[in-house]
Formats: C-alpha cells, sequence, structure tokens
C-alpha cells in the first residue's frame, strides 16, 4: 500500500478514534461532530452539511449481529 506522512497521521487518528468509540460507529459519529464543533468554535468558522436525499437510514447493526456472532473485534 502507498503511504505518505498525511495517510499515515489519517489512519492513526481513524484507529484512536474507532478505539475511542469502542467500535461502536454511532459513537465513532457523535465523538467526530463533538471534534467539528470544538474547531468551530475555536477558529471562528462554520462547516456546511449536505443534505441526503431518501430518508432514515435504517440500521443493519442488530441484523449484522445476529448473521456474523463471533465476529465483532473485541475491545
Amino acid at each position: 500500500m502507498m503511504t505518505n506522512p498525511i495517510l499515515e497521521t489519517k489512519y492513526k487518528t481513524q484507529k484512536q478514534l474507532t478505539e475511542e468509540a469502542q467500535y461502536d460507529i454511532a459513537k465513532y459519529v457523535e465523538n467526530s461532530h463533538s471534534i467539528v464543533r470544538a474547531v468551530e468554535a475555536q477558529y471562528g468558522v462554520t462547516f456546511n452539511y449536505g443534505v441526503r436525499e431518501g430518508g432514515k437510514v435504517e440500521s443493519l447493526v442488530a441484523h449484522h449481529r445476529a448473521s456474523n456472532k463471533g465476529l465483532e473485534p473485541t475491545p
């Protein structure tokens, strides 16, 4: 895999966020959004978010866990 210092930092940060969220995607997103809000406050910027079309996304977590028992990462 090709890499460079920027990608290495990205991978390290993603791994840290994943571990802090204990492999829970909802917690990962919540933590990431909290960091974005802190950056907005610190630097006086506002990020704009796109609108996703198609309504609410159905959760696949229960289905995934039921069909793949034992394959979840261990915290």
